[in-house]
């Protein structure tokens, strides 16, 4: 009869060390996933940022003619570097291509400005007097369009 409550009291405690322990246990993987998770978020909002931050810059002066080509001052205003891969002539007015300016990729890097010159090729034909459309593309694809008058 004696051993019988011996093991009834023992069987009392063990409920609640073995119910303490799971509370630890929870609590522990709850820190540590919460830990894990804001380090994640963190991590993911950083690369998001900086994925986020689009390349920018602008045409501060433009010329062209068919004499002297195309010579253009392109300034980088963003925090990131903006190479410039294309260049396209448009028309002003429905704004349907007409040549393909050919430029050696040219990096702008934040805050300068870089002047880009370049040769019509024999295929594209402009008139002094007519106003066209500059599309200055980025490698990565951003675009800036601005107007110029073709001069002599």
């Amino acid at each position: 009869m004696m051993q019988n409550r011996n093991n009834r009291k023992s069987l009392g405690i063990e409920p609640i060390v073995a119910a303490i322990l799971l509370i630890v246990i929870t609590v522990v993987a709850a820190v540590l996933l919460y830990m894990w998770f804001s380090g994640y978020l963190t991590a993911t909002t950083t690369k998001v940022s900086s994925m986020a931050t689009p390349e920018q810059f602008q045409v501060t002066a433009a010329s062209l003619s068919a004499s002297n080509g195309l010579t253009a001052y392109v300034q980088n205003t963003g925090t990131v570097p903006v190479t410039i891969a294309d260049i396209y002539i448009l028309s002003s007015p429905n704004g349907n291509l007409l040549c393909n300016i050919t430029i050696p990729e040219t990096t702008i890097n934040p805050g300068s400005t870089v002047e880009i010159t370049a040769s019509l090729p024999s295929t594209c034909s402009i008139s002094q007097g007519t106003a066209y459309d500059l599309l200055f593309v980025t490698s990565s694809g951003t675009k800036y369009t601005t107007s110029v008058v073709a001069s002599s």
